[in-house]
Order: C-alpha cells, then structure tokens, then sequence
C-alpha cells in the first residue's frame, strides 16, 4: 500500500494532466457531434475519477494550494469562466431545441410574406419538395435557407434532395427532372421551380394544391392598356402576378363574342380609350346584372361611356383631374399620394403601404339603396386640401370656387350588391370595384409602394378569394425613395439653407466672442 501511494504521489502530476484533457476531449466531442456515445461518456466519467486519484495521492499538497491567496483568486476566476462556458453550453442547447428566428432587415428581407403564410395555413395535403442538385451546386444553399422557412411554417411540407449525378438512378424515376431546381408534387400534380425566390415558391405550392384555376378576362378592342406588352404603359407585370396566383388570364373582345364567358371569375377594364359599342355595354350589364365582378378603371382624359354601365348601382366615374398639392409625387401635384385607406377586406393589410395615382379622376355614388343591400366603400381618398380641376388644360394649378370639386376626393371604391337579374340566390353578388387611374397598376409604377398590393387585393376580393387577400411575396427589387412635393421641399430646406445657416451662424458667434 505505501508502495503504491509512493507511486501515485511521483505520478500525481500526470493524473492531474489526464484529468482535464479527458474532461475537454469529452466537452469538445459532445459539442461538436451531440451523441452521448460510449466514448464521451467514458471521457466524461474518467475526468473526475482521475481528478479524484490526483487528490487522494496528494492531500497535502492539495490543501496547501487551495489555501494560497493566488489559488482564491484563481479559483474565482476559474469559476467565472466555468459559468460562461456553462451559460454558452446552455444557449447552444436551447438554440438546438427551440428554433426561432428574426428578421433585423426594415423590408424582412428573410422572413416569409403575410401572404406566403397564409398559403400554407390553407394547405390540407402533403406536398413532397424534391431538390435536383450537383455536388458542386452553388445555388443550392439558397433554395434551402428559403425553403426552411417554409418547412418551419407547415409539417404537410417534405424535402428531400437528389444528386443526379451520383444517383442516376434515382433522378431516372421522374420524368424531366428539373437540373438544378425543385419538383413539387401532390396527388396527381407537379411544379417545378428553377428561381430560388418566395415568389415562385408561393406560386408553385398554390398550383399544386389548388383544386380549380380561375379565369381573369381583360377587355381589349378599345385601346385597353396591353395585357401582354412589356412597355412601362402596359399590363404584363400584372398579368404575370395574376398567373403567379394560379389564375388564367385570357383576352375578351365582345365585339366578336355575345355574352362575357360563363367561366370568367372577374372582367378586368384597363383603362379605354375610345368608346364601347353599345351591344358591348349591354353585354357588360347582363354580365354585372347577374352577378358578375368587374375591376373598372377609366383615366381623366378618355370617357368610354362607362358610366352608362354603372348607372344601376348609382355610381359613377367623376368629372376633372385630381390634385392634392400638400399630398403628392415630385412629378407634380396632378400625382396623389394615399397613405391612409377606409378599413375593407381590400385595404386590411395595407397599413404602412402608400398608393399614388398619376393623373386620376374621381369616383362617386349619386344615390344610395333604399333597401340599404348596397355596400359602397371608398378604398383611397385624397387629403381634405384636395380637389376635382375641371379645367384640364389649365396650366395654373389653384382651386376655383364654384367651378372646381372640393375634396376630399374618393380615388378608388369598391361596391357589392345583390345580383339583379336571373337569380333568386342571396348570397350571389355583383362585385365592383372602381379607380379613376390606369397609370396606377402599368408596369412603369404597379412595383412602386403598394400600387401592386392594391391591384392584387382588389383582384382577389372580386375573384372571392379573400384568404388571399395579403401582402404578397418578395422578389428582389431595387430600393427606391418617393418624396412627395412637401417632403423634398423640407429636405432641401433642412439640407441647403438651415443647417449651412446656422453653421455659419454658429462660426460668426464664437469669432466675435474670441475678437
């Protein structure tokens, strides 16, 4: 027994040593791999076994240093550093059970779109996510830091990926599978995606899951803005953002067809500039009469004899331009900016969002329901300092009593009545909705603050597809500043007079103050 306590005492040092390695080797491997495996819990078992063979072959020793004022304040120390290193474990831990994130970007960049979310509330089947992707993919890791936060938000999404490379069998058993992108699948459905954006994501996923696809109509014939054009006053933006939500858009001439098709969800009037036949006008009417949805919109400039068309519901499309000089674009005061909007299933999710309108005309209702089954409501209004100019050709821009409207000015409404004609069900409904712009929605401003939100939702509304209805997802847009005519004014103001003023201000105090 002395012999052996001889020995430890000689081999105490090296017990000391092989305890600490052994606790940082078992420390480092669970960190590292998270497995309580055999080998980490030797490592960690082993520690404070060889710690205690150290004390036990020298107590003495042992005491002596622990007593030392060096070894108190070391000892704090080492406890200090014990605690950080517990409190790092520990978070490390909790951030390996709890996931969370958070979106520091003003735009949430990284974080999913309200309308995004509310597609994968609505999904109620499984969708399998297949990934195509080489070794040496670089795209890889953002479709899957995108795809993650879809994954998070629904347990009816699975990924998977595949290797077409390394797993040629495998990539054989789909039919064109997509190199270098996504393939979604539910039932007898497929998507496929090869731009790692939320856009066509969302896009993606409401395809495979929705049970009907539902027709948008544009109206041509009469000089309508260009559903499939690319110019900055033409419509292709939106008609591409319109089959991003699974709707078919077609074009309809009813000059050359009797009746609006029987599967149009809503008719989309783009702002006409020569006057619909008198047969089209009835065609529209019977169409609305019935139950029909229709987003209307008509510029300043042109009368295509609309307002004969919503003669029956009392409203109509006002006379003269409107100008909002305290609330409008640089471009002049004939561009009103609307910050504010009535509360509607339209506008619910637009707080924050402005809407500008490049030379718009008012909307009004004449008369009201005597049954009170009509629901008019205005979407956008200019300030209470605006007005309707009826002189357009003016170049003076200043209210005239008695000639002028005063405002506030209603620039966009939405209206819902019961179906007139050729139904007896109460819960058909004619649904309208009215802007006096069609500059709003071109693919020259539609990206611009929340023009595109508006058109989008109104369209939703009008389609019955209010679960849509929100901020829609992301794609990578330049950042752009809009400055109404009062706030470029404050700036320069604030930035070229004010300040270098009191500068100099400040500079001729303290000479005449040291003279």
């Amino acid at each position: 027994m002395d012999r052996l306590t001889e020995y430890l005492k000689k081999q105490a040092f090296v017990l000391g040593y092989l305890a600490l390695v052994a606790l940082l080797a078992g420390a480092i491997r669970y960190l590292v791999w998270h497995q309580m495996d055999d080998w980490t819990r030797g490592l960690l078992i082993g520690a404070p076994v060889l710690g205690a063979l150290f004390v036990l072959a020298n107590p003495a020793q042992v005491r002596a240093a622990l007593t030392r004022r060096g070894t108190r304040y070391g000892s704090n120390a080492l406890l200090m550093s014990v605690a950080f290193v517990a409190i790092v474990v520990g978070l490390n831990y909790l951030a390996g059970r709890y996931h969370y994130r958070y979106d520091a970007t003003e735009l949430k960049e990284h974080t999913l779109s309200p309308q995004s979310v509310q597609v994968l509330e609505e999904i109620d089947r499984p969708v399998a996510i297949t990934g195509f992707f080489a070794a040496a993919d670089f795209q890889r890791q953002e479709y899957e830091k995108l795809l993650n936060q879809y994954l998070d938000q629904s347990a009816l999404l699975s990924y998977t990926t595949i290797d077409p490379d390394r797993e040629p069998v495998k990539a054989q058993q789909y039919e064109n599978p997509p190199y270098g992108g996504l393939l979604l699948e539910s039932g007898d459905r497929t998507e496929v995606i090869y731009t790692p954006d939320e856009q066509s994501v969302t896009s993606a996923l409401l395809k495979v899951v929705s049970e009907e696809t539902k027709v948008i109509y544009f109206l041509t014939g009469h000089q309508e803005r260009d559903m499939a054009g690319y110019g900055e006053e033409s419509y292709s933006t939106v008609a591409n953002a319109l089959r991003d939500q699974n709707y078919e858009v077609r074009a309809l001439n009813l000059a050359i067809t009797e009746t609006v098709p029987s599967d149009a969800a809503v008719v989309i009037i783009a702002g006409p500039q020569t006057a619909l036949l008198e047969d089209e006008v009835g065609r529209l009417g019977a169409y609305l009469l019935q139950g029909g949805k229709a987003l209307i919109m008509q510029d300043p400039a042109n009368d295509a004899g609309l307002n004969n068309l919503l003669t029956a519901w009392q409203i109509r499309f006002g006379a003269g331009l409107a100008i909002d000089l305290p609330s409008s674009l640089m471009t002049g005061p004939a561009a009103p900016v609307v910050d504010r909007y009535r509360f509607s299933q339209i506008t619910k999710d637009m707080t924050g969002l402005m809407s500008f309108f490049p030379l718009a005309r008012p909307v009004e209702q004449f008369g009201q329901d005597p049954a009170g089954q009509t629901t008019f409501t205005p979407l956008a209004e200019t300030s209470s300092d605006s007005w309707a100019e009826q002189d357009m050709e003016t170049a003076e821009v200043e209210f005239n009593e008695g000639a002028d409207v005063p405002g506030p000015l209603t620039l966009a409404a939405s209206l819902e009545a019961p179906a007139l004609v050729g139904s007896d069900d109460p819960n058909l409904k004619t649904r309208l909705v009215l802007v006096g712009d069609s500059d709003f929605a071109s693919n020259g401003f539609v990206e611009n603050l929340g023009n595109g939100v508006l058109f989008m939702n109104a369209v939703n509304w009008l389609a019955e597809e209010e679960s849509m209805i929100a901020i829609g997802p992301k794609g990578s847009q330049p950042r752009q500043v809009f400055l109404s005519g009062v706030q470029s004014s404050g700036i320069f103001f604030i930035g070229v007079i004010l300040i270098p003023f009191a500068l100099l201000a400040a500079g001729a105090v303290v000479w005449w103050q040291r003279r």
